[in-house]
């Protein structure tokens, strides 16, 4: 792949994106003919986070791969209160069609956009609705995922949500990060390691049902998912069946009773998971290389900031269908800023 380096700078001090900027959702916006991106910006005050969802539109119009970003600043809640949040909201991801990558869904007049809220310190999943893109948006109180029951695999974090709208099945299929608070049994090898579960819904609901974990951590020592499972980005296979970009580490998390702050320990990297199914809830193969191995960064990526960490792999597919980006956040934890690649498909 071409590296695209530094796609987007954080903000200034005291900027609402001034320590964290990435776990971006780019998605088409018909209105302005241009993509809107939507990220996670951090500002951190002493040992508090000020968690909020930045958005920046391409510069450039039209359906090519955008050269370079322009930020909008953080998007408009009507109802923040409704959140219920001590740190606020963050990685925010906008419901797409699963069958046309990077093309927002509009459900009775509505925009989609999920995010992982803190609630008491730990995560759970709100959505917001907006006639537009641009907002300002309205938070549904209640959460559309929340944390399970102490021994579930998603007991003490439900975090970094993708939605896909099927059509056909007139359904919203969910795929969100699962944290443990307790031992898990299926992965003795890294027993609090996070895993990839889904949840699946109607429209007209308020919550997801819960499908239980579908990606969870590899069994073979070594593996770049043995440590822990990261977020899912779906994208349709030519033919049949689906592949995804799917984060994780080979290093296994301790008990959150040990750290109760690290559950993703270094390295962080993203690779590609195929799996032939026609509804993509099993049968995944997570392959076992990364796209971009940190540990071989170019010397120009080390110099420019990249390095330590390659989190959630978003990917751009251009209007023709000829080539792709893919952009991530890198860099020390509390220090991350936005990267891209491109390659021809």
């Amino acid at each position: 792949m071409q590296r695209m380096g530094m796609v987007l700078e954080r903000g200034g001090p005291q900027a609402f994106d001034c320590h964290v900027l990435g776990d971006p959702c780019i998605v088409w916006d018909e209105d302005i003919g241009r993509y809107r991106m939507f990220y996670f910006a951090q500002r951190r005050e002493g040992e508090n986070e000020i968690n909020t969802i930045g958005q920046a539109i391409a510069a450039e119009e039209g359906l090519s791969i955008p050269r370079s970003w322009v930020k909008h600043g953080p998007i408009k809640l009507l109802n923040p209160e409704a959140l219920k949040s001590d740190w606020g909201t963050h990685k925010p991801w906008v419901l797409s069609d699963a069958y046309h990558p990077n093309r927002a869904v509009k459900l009775h007049d509505q925009y989609w956009l999920f995010s992982s809220t803190f609630q008491e310190k730990k995560k759970v999943i709100h959505v917001a609705r907006a006639p537009a893109l641009t907002g300002p948006w309205t938070v549904q109180e209640k959460p559309i995922i929340d944390r399970g029951a102490p021994a579930d695999a998603d007991g003490l974090h439900a975090d970094t949500p993708t939605a896909f709208w099927f059509e056909k099945r007139q359904e919203i299929l969910i795929f969100y990060m699962a944290f443990p608070a307790q031992a898990q049994r299926n992965h003795p090898h890294s027993p609090f390691g996070s895993s990839s579960c889904a949840a699946v819904m109607k429209p007209t609901e308020l919550v997801a049902t819960k499908l239980g974990p579908v990606i969870q951590p590899i069994n073979e020592h070594g593996h770049r998912s043995y440590g822990w499972i990261g977020g899912l980005h779906l994208l349709p296979a030519t033919g049949k069946g689906w592949w995804a970009t799917l984060g994780g580490s080979p290093t296994p998390p301790v008990s959150p009773s040990e750290s109760e702050h690290m559950r993703e320990p270094s390295p962080a990297q993203t690779g590609w998971s195929f799996t032939p199914e026609a509804w993509p809830v099993r049968g995944w193969r997570v392959e076992p290389n990364p796209i971009t191995n940190v540990d071989r960064l170019e010397p120009e990526a080390l110099a420019e900031g990249e390095g330590h960490n390659l989190w959630r792999h978003h990917v751009l597919i251009d209007g023709e269908g000829k080539r792709l980006a893919i952009y991530y956040n890198t860099g020390a934890y509390g220090e991350e800023r936005l990267f891209g690649r491109t390659a021809n498909l």
